[in-house]
């Protein structure tokens, strides 16, 4: 059945109500997008082993066993790869060690201006700019040092759960970082002992292998991901610009991407996607695939002469649903297929590409190509 011109209808600029109220609907659940171990610290074990043991009940198993773990699982070569949260104890202790080498670096540049000082009073004893100058850096040191001391305190007493003998007798700067060194091994040896015995009790495997994402790893990828998001639409912008030279047609093009985002997010938070590796891989693609379906839209709307304007942005849309609806199609099946044999990855990126594939459908054409043919029909009746 055909679908009738929906953009002669002379209400049309009010469809872009659909993709804005689909907008504020996603930035309320935004803030309910959960961090999974790649982005917010934690631990992938490989277990090899020949159990055959549902992925779903072994998930639960090791939820049950280890608290707040979080895991999800995943078939590996010869075995099973499992991924937990990163321990809360740990992960305190390991930025209360950061801290202390912080101040560590403070103390020492301190020592070194009051050596400085020291050592040029010794030809001018009287400077009263020297004396005040070595009075402050031997205050600022004694400071950084008392900060150092409790930074480290701070670390033996969030290990205490895992290390609960752990000594600390540090006296000098050295020793005090060096006793924070060995509670935080101490720490994630006794971790990783106690999940391989809890995952022992659960699944018989011969070898594994334990890899630990820190926290302030986690953060650093977390901002790259932010700066990669944001180069990316400001290379966007610049190329948009440069084709249509116009500011209105460009900043729809960049607003349909940001949109087609902004409700794939909002579907991570209502139906519990995490944001990972995986699924920031599905946003990029995203980004890819709205920027194509608006720009071959505004193009069309623009650049070309053939019929209305109205009729262009009618045969621009089945071109695009075309387009659209295979790609729904596709990942649809990756979509069913992942959650069959339980593949976190490809879940979590079909997930993701469903959710702004269906955003970009109203967005795109509700919404994008509603205002560039606003744009060029306001253009027409200007001349």
């Amino acid at each position: 059945m055909q679908i009738p011109n929906f953009y002669e209808n002379r209400h049309y600029k009010l469809f872009v109500l659909i993709p804005v109220a689909l907008l504020l609907i996603s930035l309320y659940f935004i803030p309910q997008i959960q961090l999974d171990s790649s982005l917010r610290g934690g631990i992938t074990i490989t277990l090899q082993s020949n159990s055959t043991m549902d992925q779903r009940q072994l998930v639960s198993l090791i939820d049950a066993k280890i608290p707040d773990a979080e895991s999800s699982v995943a078939q590996a070569p010869g075995g099973i790869s499992i991924t937990i949260a990163g321990n809360a104890s740990v992960a305190s202790a390991e930025a209360s060690l950061l801290n202390a080498y912080s101040y560590y670096g403070n103390y020492t540049q301190a020592r070194y201006v009051a050596a400085g000082a020291s050592q040029a009073l010794q030809s001018q004893p009287n400077n009263a700019t020297l004396q005040a100058m070595l009075a402050g850096a031997n205050a600022n040191a004694s400071s950084y040092l008392a900060q150092l001391n409790s930074s480290i305190k701070a670390e033996v007493a969030a290990a205490s759960m895992l290390v609960p003998n752990a000594a600390y007798n540090g006296t000098s700067p050295e020793s005090m970082l060096n006793a924070g060194k060995s509670v935080l091994s101490q720490a994630n040896n006794a971790y990783e002992a106690k999940v391989i015995a809890a995952l022992h009790s659960i699944v018989p495997f011969s070898t594994y292998s334990y890899q630990t994402v820190t926290a302030t790893l986690s953060n650093y990828f977390l901002s790259q991901v932010f700066d990669i998001i944001i180069m990316s639409f400001v290379v966007v912008a610049i190329i948009v610009l440069f084709v249509f030279r116009n500011f209105i047609p460009s900043m729809t093009v960049v607003f349909g991407a940001a949109n087609d985002l902004i409700i794939a997010l909002g579907a991570m938070g209502i139906f519990g996607i995490p944001l990972g590796v995986a699924s920031i891989g599905g946003l990029l693609m995203l980004i890819g695939y709205s920027i194509d379906t608006d720009i071959l839209s505004a193009m069309k709307i623009l650049k070309r002469h053939e019929g209305t304007p109205e009729e262009r942005a009618y045969g621009t849309f089945k071109t695009g649903m075309t387009m659209t609806t295979t790609a729904l199609i596709v990942f649809s099946i990756l979509f069913i297929v992942s959650y069959v044999s339980f593949i976190p990855t490809y879940f979590e990126i079909s997930g993701v590409v469903l959710a702004g594939l269906v955003g970009d459908i109203l967005a795109t054409w509700f919404g994008n190509v509603v205002l560039v043919l606003w744009y060029k029909k306001r253009k027409e009746h200007a001349r």
